[in-house]
């Protein structure tokens, strides 16, 4: 199942605070792809859809879309600081296509 680090709960909970927000958990989706697999978006959501596959850290809820599901099954998301680059990445995840 899909890890979330400690710093990307952290931030995912700021997010949540400064939308006013509190409660709602994170939904991690499909937003597009390629011929190496799906892009994947972001969006604070109150509760989810239906079917989606639900991980929980320290109380934060992270809703998965049951369409990328397998593809994030032993993957990691964290949130990184490296000078000017910042942001939330996903590691480990397992591609589908054949073209990267």
């Amino acid at each position: 199942m899909l890890d979330v680090t400690d710093a990307a709960v952290k931030e995912f909970k700021r997010f949540i605070g400064e939308a006013n927000a509190d409660g709602a958990g994170i939904r991690i989706f499909a937003s597009g792809g390629g011929c190496c697999g799906p892009a994947y978006g972001l969006d604070i959501s109150e509760k989810g859809n239906a079917g989606d596959d639900v991980v929980e850290k320290d109380g934060l809820k992270v809703y998965i879309d049951p369409t990328i599901s397998e593809s994030l099954a032993n993957a990691t998301i964290d949130y990184i600081e490296d000078g000017p680059r910042r942001g939330f990445t996903i590691l480990g995840l397992q591609q589908s296509g054949g073209c990267c």
